[in-house]
């Protein structure tokens, strides 16, 4: 029999209780056993909710726990550092939500404790494991729409899901750190490449009168192997959401609208891949999986069991944050800027 692996939530609100705890509840070989809010009154509510047995306001306190072996970290960005620095020093493996770190300086010193400690992080980009993302990527693999020479994200909400995103420090940031990070993701996984430069124009437009950061961007990228990248995001798309992907090809395109539970359209008119030419339109995923979520914590805990390297370890979380920074660079110059060299990843 499989020894369940012990979970420490830390965190309580829309990453938690919407895609990580469900998804969690859904893996038998995963106990969460304890969560972690900022007050006592979220804590207890979110435990008894999902039926979970210890709930805290100290992170430092829960992680020590020893049935805790895996820390899963979807708090606020503050947050991030500290307990995943917190987990390597107790011995516990660490997921970290996006962004990895509010600067690069602050990556490497995750990326420095867990090196010291032996354990492992993940960095859990949901958009490289949502089906129609994977499937279009088998499409582009398979030359079904030819050469890839165009890529475009577009992440869009109305606002941000706490009022602590109106804080810059504590973000880091805003609608480039929070929102064009899952963006850029999906331009380097459908790309094939890693970016090498952006330019970046941004500015708040419906929310400055709470923040100084950014509610709405727009970057244009270039991949090192030449593909040009597109990303829009906003918190300011009043009324509404956006997630939606397309890759663009010398025989076709593809759309990807992820807010509907039959998320991909695919044209080519090459006929490969066991498609016909034309518009096809592959059967709809659950709609608990069509984020991804579950198949990249399914992921995470193999990876865990196997000792399999992810493709979204830690580093690559560094990765996209040196890009984000890059970007706002560019804001702060008004020209294209370089993506500082990746020395974590070889």
């Amino acid at each position: 029999m499989t020894t369940k692996t012990g979970v420490c939530v830390v965190g309580a609100g829309f990453w938690a209780e919407e895609m990580h705890l469900p998804t969690f509840e859904r893996m038998s070989d995963v106990e969460v056993v304890s969560v972690v809010a900022a007050s006592e009154v979220t804590a207890r509510r979110v435990a008894e909710k999902h039926g979970i047995e210890t709930w805290s306001t100290d992170f430092r306190q829960a992680i020590s726990d020893p049935r805790v072996t895996l820390v899963d970290v979807v708090a606020p960005n503050d947050v991030h550092a500290p307990a995943v620095i917190a987990a390597a020093r107790a011995g516990k493996h660490a997921i970290c939500i996006k962004p990895l770190g509010r600067t690069v300086e602050e990556a490497d010193t995750m990326l420095e404790a867990v090196e010291a400690a032996g354990t492992r992080l993940f960095y859990a980009e949901n958009v490289p494991f949502i089906p129609g993302v994977q499937e279009a990527r088998r499409l582009v693999e398979s030359g079904h729409i030819g050469e890839v020479f165009r890529v475009k994200a577009c992440e869009g909400i109305g606002e941000p899901h706490s009022a602590w995103f109106f804080d810059r420090e504590r973000v880091g940031g805003g609608a480039i750190i929070d929102m064009a990070v899952h963006s850029i993701a999906f331009c380097e996984y459908i790309a094939g490449s890693r970016v090498r430069s952006v330019y970046a124009d941004a500015d708040s437009f419906v929310w400055g009168a709470r923040t100084e950061a950014e509610d709405t961007a727009v970057l244009t990228l270039r991949h090192e192997n030449g593909v040009i990248g597109q990303c829009e995001d906003s918190w300011s798309l009043v009324g509404a959401m956006d997630s939606r992907f397309e890759a663009f090809g010398s025989n076709g395109r593809i759309l990807i609208d992820n807010l509907h539970r039959q998320p991909m359209q695919v044209m080519s008119t090459t006929g490969s891949a066991g498609l016909g030419s034309g518009w096809s339109y592959p059967l709809p995923v659950p709609g608990y999986f069509a984020d991804g979520h579950q198949t990249m914590l399914e992921h995470f805990i193999e990876c865990l069991r196997t000792g399999e390297r992810s493709p979204v370890e830690g580093e690559y979380g560094r990765h996209i944050v040196t890009v984000a920074e890059a970007a706002h660079r560019s804001l702060r110059s008004g020209q294209r800027e370089l993506v500082a060299a990746d020395t974590t990843m070889g």
